[in-house]
């Protein structure tokens, strides 16, 4: 089969999106099929993993991002050329709408994965309750234009549906390369620990992702504040915008000896840091997956997490892990309940493993290709234009 990923967020950018679509390129690849990635330009060397690049400019509120030119003569003389069996795109913007169009010009299926709940991140640029309602009106506008949706998360499915998304809608979460996650390197854990300041006697509680204000890490280092275990050391392994903030948290609390930032980790490093760990902590509210969350459990860990829909289809409260209130002495009572009883954090670390094996790579690839198969067997070409933007209205019916 020849899939097309059409994304507006790809590499050098560290992110969820990214991590799933790398992970399905490479699964698709292992099994036979040709993956083809549309993406834009970055500021540095290209990694020589896209096949063709769009150019683009760094967004103005969220540097990392890039804004790409929605037209490319490369991207055009090469579709003629391949003959994609399938879009699949994972942004809606530029590079999401030009796949949109290529999919109409070569009457072919497009698959959307809604992999971000837009409006809970209209904070970047203005965030009032009219722009809230617009990111949810442009999300539901977008998505009717498509053949089917990929949702990572029931929460997704169920917030789309909500927002009057009529279009077929799969739950499908992104795999974890368990295999990967599952083995220690001994060496390269102390090398870590070391590193980061980590005493034999500290007590490690993990966040992993991106330092933004709707990850809620606030919560986590507040927390670590009321936790009654006098050797909780919280590790937060990511960076971002909001880190300058959650720095001088730290310093205001008076626990710069007690929280280590690590910035982003990758490959090995990023193993490590959840096998030097104890405990997985996250906060966040706003995930559509949490695929962190995943990982952590595939490498043996559990996991105390906020209450939300998201993270609830991975954690097994009582089970892989603890679902806690999402306030900081809530999640201080999850943390010392696992850091207190050592028989009991083993119980849910095993767990946590053999759950995390129902979401692995390879079996999560394999629906991703039900879907496409499903797609391509019952696609009936017609015209699916995008909504006209209608903005909210007040009860007053004014804009």
């Amino acid at each position: 089969m020849r899939i097309g990923f059409f994304t507006d967020t790809y590499t050098p950018q560290i992110n969820g999106v990214v991590t799933s679509i790398l992970l399905f390129k490479h699964a698709l690849e292992a099994l036979g099929h040709e993956v083809y990635v549309f993406a834009p330009d970055p500021e540095d060397q290209d990694d020589g993993d896209v096949t063709v690049r769009f150019p683009s400019m760094r967004f103005a509120f969220q540097p990392e991002m890039r804004i790409a030119t929605p037209t490319s003569l490369e991207a055009v003389r090469l579709l003629d050329e391949v003959e994609l069996d399938i879009v699949h795109s994972h942004d809606p913007f530029s590079i999401g709408l030009f796949g949109l169009r290529v999919a109409r010009r070569h009457k072919i299926p497009y698959v959307h994965t809604y992999h971000t709940l837009y409006p809970e991140y209209v904070h970047y640029v203005w965030e009032t309750r009219l722009t809230r309602k617009l990111a949810e009106t442009l999300s539901r506008g977008f998505c009717q234009a498509c053949d089917s949706i990929i949702a990572p998360s029931s929460k997704v499915q169920d917030y789309l549906r909500k927002w009057g998304v009529t279009v077929p809608i799969e739950v499908l979460a992104t795999g974890i390369d368990t295999d990967r996650y599952a083995v220690r390197d001994e060496s390269r854990i102390d090398a870590l620990r070391q590193r980061l300041g980590i005493a034999a006697e500290d007590r490690v509680l993990l966040f992993m992702g991106r330092l933004g204000r709707e990850k809620n890490v606030e919560a986590l280092i507040r927390a670590l504040w009321h936790c009654r275990c006098a050797n909780a050391k919280l590790l937060i392994a990511g960076d971002g915008p909001h880190r300058p903030e959650l720095e001088d948290l730290v310093t205001e609390l008076g626990l710069r000896k007690r929280v280590a930032f690590a910035g982003y980790l990758k490959g090995p490093d990023a193993v490590a840091a959840y096998h030097a760990a104890h405990v997985f902590a996250f906060s966040s509210t706003t995930e559509t997956q949490g695929l962190v969350i995943g990982e952590a459990m595939a490498a043996g860990l559990p996991v105390v997490a906020a209450q939300d829909a998201a993270v609830e289809d991975f954690v097994v409260d009582g089970e892989t892990g603890l679902v806690v209130l999402g306030r900081p002495e809530d999640l201080a009572d999850g943390f010392d309940a696992l850091l207190d009883d050592e028989e009991l954090r083993l119980k849910f670390a095993a767990a946590s493993a053999n759950r995390a094996a129902r979401f692995s790579i390879r079996n999560q690839t394999q629906q991703l290709l039900a879907h496409y198969e499903h797609g391509i067997a019952t696609y009936e070409p017609k015209k699916r234009r995008i909504p006209r933007l209608e903005f909210p209205r007040s009860r007053s019916g004014k804009p």
